[in-house]
């Protein structure tokens, strides 16, 4: 990290073409013109290819959290009797699975597959394509560079984030919905059916590929883009509090003056600090609606009927039933991915972005 604050006005010799940083290239429409050697790949395709090697490695390390969450906001729906949840908290659940269902078994390898799939799509359009959105944006509104604005106001990088976001989530959806549902179900099997977890007594799906499949035949267009909207707000919650959080904040800290922020190291340590807090408490409540309507109604020919019409009838009920503090259920293994997530994936896309793809930092 140390490097990108010596390289970031210097371009690496991976053949990507040349930009420069992202409030510099929405400042002037040529700088984004700027290509490499004939040949060499768009700059929105070394920005997202980095952008999804950032997120793929960085979810293979913090899955477990992932696990957690998901089955903390999917157990005991719809019910006020504490007494039947199976996981009493964040790590009561890490606990419970690492001991019946084993570390690597139990909480690293459930969804994996599928959330490394979801991430090479999502992560490269919402992260990757967030520079170029922001770029594109400041051209276009009134209030950007028409206005004679140097850099692209909070409000831009905020819609930036929500198009990369809901973009994203929309492709990538199919592979979200296998992922929750995996998570959810995860468990040690015995003669063919779960003897532990949330599913006890049923059987196991089939792998990451196979269940994608599966829906696709059973459920059709509607199994494959179940929960679309709770997760295409989710992705965009995320993604703007994310995004926009961060590239304010490095903003900030290198106008405030301070010796200390003038490291580019600090300031993006800094930067994706305060977006994982930001993006964690914005999109909790959707987070947890877009897992229960995912893992809601297996199939139709399961004889179960769904709980939820939709994402409006999930949180009804959920605020009914539940209380309306429910809608954070899971917010502390949420921020234990999302915060540690953005303190990884971010200073290791901006690494990937100055010394792998030849880019400039954020």
């Amino acid at each position: 990290l140390m490097a990108i604050s010596t390289t970031s006005n210097s371009m690496a010799s991976s053949g990507c073409s040349a930009s420069s940083s992202t409030a510099a290239a929405a400042a002037s429409p040529s700088a984004t013109a700027t290509t490499a050697s004939s040949g060499s790949p768009p700059l929105v395709v070394c920005e997202m290819a980095a952008a999804s090697c950032a997120m793929t490695l960085t979810s293979i390390v913090f899955n477990p959290f992932d696990v957690v969450k998901t089955k903390l906001q999917t157990q005991n729906q719809l019910s006020a009797d504490m007494s039947a949840r199976i996981y009493k908290g964040t790590l009561h659940c890490a606990r419970k699975v690492a001991v019946e269902d084993g570390v690597i078994r139990g909480l690293w390898v459930p969804g994996l597959t599928a959330s490394i799939l979801r991430d090479i799509v999502n992560g490269g359009i919402r992260m990757g394509g967030y520079a170029g959105c922001l770029r594109a944006l400041h051209e276009q509104v009134p209030w950007g560079q028409r206005s004679g604005a140097t850099t692209p106001a909070f409000g831009t990088r905020v819609l930036a984030g929500l198009l990369t976001g809901f973009t994203g989530a929309i492709l990538a959806n199919p592979t979200d919905v296998v992922k929750v549902r995996l998570q959810a179900e995860a468990g040690t099997v015995v003669n063919g059916i779960y003897s532990t977890g949330l599913y006890q007594g049923q059987r196991p799906s089939p792998g990451a590929l196979r269940s994608m499949w599966n829906l696709a035949v059973e459920e059709g267009a509607r199994g494959w883009f179940r929960g679309v909207w709770a997760n295409c707000a989710r992705a965009a919650l995320v993604t703007s509090g994310q995004m926009s959080s961060y590239d304010q904040t490095k903003q900030v800290l290198a106008a405030s003056g301070i010796p200390l922020f003038q490291s580019e190291f600090v300031r993006i340590g800094l930067s994706s600090f305060v977006s994982g807090i930001t993006a964690a408490t914005v999109a909790a409540p959707v987070d947890l609606v877009r897992s229960r309507v995912m893992d809601d109604a297996r199939g139709e020919g399961s004889g179960k009927a769904a709980k939820y019409s939709g994402a409006l009838d999930c949180i009804k009920r959920t605020v009914t039933v539940e209380g309306p503090f429910a809608l954070w259920k899971g917010w502390i293994p949420s921020y234990l991915r999302l915060g540690p997530h953005f303190m990884v994936s971010l200073p290791l896309l901006e690494v990937l972005r100055v010394h792998l793809f030849g880019l400039q930092p954020l």
